[in-house]
């Protein structure tokens, strides 16, 4: 399943933003398709670390929009074709991506990985998971 398709790149910046992107003697088609390939291959690592893959649920907005941003980024790699803008949001999605990978944000549409400390318990750095459990006894000394 791939996280974006070229008519969700157009339903958001419009198709004009990837006539400005690609360039007229390059397959449009080919092009963003390649694009969100790519997209997804730099996705995919940092979500490994904390969901299971592939994805069986639609794809959730923010990772249709992480690989909107990241393709268009990608699309874009001329400097004449390359806004700040365009570099910026790419970034933003990176910074939020890794984010996700340590466990500082999460995407509550998707399975966590077993173990990864997802469902209550919490995992320490070295891997070791620890769960409370009520108390046995009253305190009072019986």
């Amino acid at each position: 399943m791939s996280y974006a398709t070229r008519a969700d790149i157009e339903a958001i910046y419009g198709a004009r933003h990837l006539e400005t992107l690609v360039p007229a003697d390059v397959d449009m088609d080919v092009a963003v398709a390649n694009a969100i390939v790519s997209a997804q291959a730099m996705i995919d690592p940092y979500l490994r670390k904390r969901y299971v893959l592939p994805i069986t649920v639609p794809t959730p907005a923010i990772l249709k929009q992480c690989a909107i941003d990241i393709a268009c980024w990608q699309l874009a790699p001329a400097a004449d074709r390359l806004s700040e803008e365009i570099e910026k949001r790419a970034k933003l999605r990176l910074a939020f991506l890794k984010d996700v990978a340590q466990g500082n944000a999460e995407i509550v549409e998707l399975t966590p990985v077993p173990g990864s400390g997802g469902g209550g318990d919490v995992t320490s750095g070295g891997g070791a998971a620890f769960s409370a459990e009520p108390r046995r006894w009253s305190g009072s000394g019986e």
